[in-house]
């Protein structure tokens, strides 16, 4: 290694011979692996650097030893034309093999290996070009190289290789005796992620050089004032790159809602298409049968225009149930749906809805509470939770199966009303989400509707300061439950009429 070298002999010297040979101090102890002579400059300013590494130079070819550079030819050009301003003879130089200029994509090219450096051929040819300057010196000449190959690959984003380098020239600098300098404008690590690499980098050198912005202070409070103001803008650009990811985090999960959303809305806009359809193809069946018959015999036979009707008002009442789940569902969606309790006999209203259901013949019906049961609550909002309820009870239980409705009031006056089925269940992963919009506990595996009943029911309820849930009986099917605190009994909150 050589820093502190004797000056070389007079007649070496040229006409700016004083122009020492910048001695750098060094740290006592140098990390194992890394050449004590090997230091890093950052640069913001081609013109400065360009200055302060013809300086570098200059010092050792004045003091009668070789300097090898291999860079950029803008870089080269600029050195060579420093150096003769400096008045040295670079033609000379390089006759006599002390001033070796090299193009750093070019010697890149001969030890590259699928774009890693190829450490037996980085060895022979570097330290070849090496090895021919010290043989072509006198006794113990220092030998000085200023190289750029690292911040070319590491401008082509190949920052693995740039490293894998450094090293390589660690490894040269235990065979020859050399001062290295290598320089990466510090326009290379814009982007906080590139702060690892910048640690990378440094740690593969015995000394690291700032920007001119620093070693142009020229004093030791400048300094510290400097350090302290890129410690605040650190402190702030990790504060933001912290808020910046929360944002970015953020957006992920948004987007995936979103997404899930537009999923969901196309699944409940074929269902929605599906559900529509059907009670209209068979309206319009019924009606095409109706007009056959009367264009054929001029009449219709009173049995099927009974029967047409009776699918027509079925047909129709299921297709207004549909269209009031969709309105229901977009007022629910602005927060206009309104409720306008009124005293009601809840057990009236349950007793109702079985009446319609018992009609059908398909299930059979089980109420078990009191006659009466007087309570505060909108009498078609909540005739509606009851008509979803058994509606669903229906749907997913066998014909022929018994659903039953309880009705009951705890000692403190609380409600809970419950309607049990012997069906198909909710799958207990499913239990979660059944009060969703849109979702459908059994999928296409069961005829689900729209996704919108429980979804509704829920709202239902809550407005009217309740809840309801779903549970499992002791045998197979399903038991969901509506629970109102004792405040809508209409005796406790009934308002006095004024005279």
């Amino acid at each position: 290694m050589l820093t502190a070298r004797e000056r070389g002999s007079p007649h070496e010297m040229t006409a700016h011979s004083d122009m020492s040979y910048p001695v750098r101090p060094l740290v006592p102890t140098t990390p194992a692996g890394i050449s004590p002579a090997h230091s890093v400059r950052f640069y913001g300013d081609d013109g400065r650097f360009l200055d302060e590494l013809s300086q570098f130079l200059g010092g050792a070819l004045g003091a009668g030893g070789a300097a090898i550079v291999v860079a950029t030819r803008e870089h080269r050009d600029g050195l060579a034309q420093r150096l003769k301003m400096r008045g040295l003879d670079i033609a000379a130089l390089v006759r006599r093999k002390r001033y070796i200029a090299l193009d750093a994509a070019e010697m890149l090219a001969r030890f590259m290996e699928a774009g890693v450096p190829d450490s037996a051929r980085f060895t022979d040819v570097i330290g070849g070009i090496v090895a021919r300057a010290t043989a072509a010196l006198g006794e113990n000449p220092p030998v000085v190289i200023f190289g750029e190959m690292v911040a070319l690959l590491s401008a082509e984003g190949n920052s693995q290789a740039a490293v894998r380098l450094e090293h390589l020239w660690n490894e040269l600098g235990r065979t020859f005796s050399f001062t290295l300098y290598c320089a990466y404008p510090l326009s290379s690590f814009p982007r906080a992620e590139d702060g690892e690499l910048l640690e990378h980098i440094c740690a593969a050198h015995s000394q690291v050089i700032p920007t001119e912005s620093y070693t142009s202070l020229i004093d030791e409070e400048a300094r510290l004032r400097e350090v302290t103001r890129l410690q605040q803008k650190a402190q702030a650009l990790e504060t933001e790159i912290k808020d910046r990811k929360k944002v970015q985090q953020a957006l992920r999960e948004r987007n995936q809602e979103l997404r899930a959303a537009v999923a969901a809305r196309d699944d409940f806009l074929s269902v929605a298409a599906h559900e529509l359809k059907t009670p209209i193809t068979s309206l319009r069946g019924f009606a095409q049968l109706l007009l056959r018959d009367a264009r054929r015999q001029g009449e219709i036979a009173p049995e099927r225009l009974r029967s047409a009707l009776d699918t027509v008002e079925r047909q129709t009442g299921k297709l207004q149930h549909l269209v009031t789940c969709l309105l229901d569902t977009a007022q629910l969606g602005t927060g206009k749906l309104r409720i306008e309790p009124v005293d009601t006999d809840l057990a009236g209203l349950v007793q109702a809805a079985l009446a319609q259901h018992r009609g059908a013949g398909t299930h059979s019906f089980v109420f078990d509470g009191p006659e009466h049961l007087e309570v505060l609550v909108d009498p078609v909002r909540f005739g509606q939770v009851i008509a979803i309820l058994l509606g669903n009870a229906v749907k997913f239980s066998p014909q022929g199966g018994v659903v039953t409705v309880r009705l009951e009031q705890d000692a403190e006056g609380n409600i809970r009303l419950s309607v049990t089925d012997h069906g198909v269940g909710i799958p207990p992963d499913q239990r979660v989400n059944i009060f969703n919009r849109f979702h459908q506990a059994h999928g296409t595996h069961h005829l689900s509707g729209m996704g919108l009943g429980l979804y509704i029911t829920r709202e239902i309820v809550e407005l009217h300061g309740g809840f309801v849930h779903v549970e499992e009986p002791e045998h197979q099917g399903s038991r969901f439950v509506v629970g109102l605190s004792a405040s809508v009994l209409a005796r406790q909150v009934r308002v006095p009429q004024r005279a």
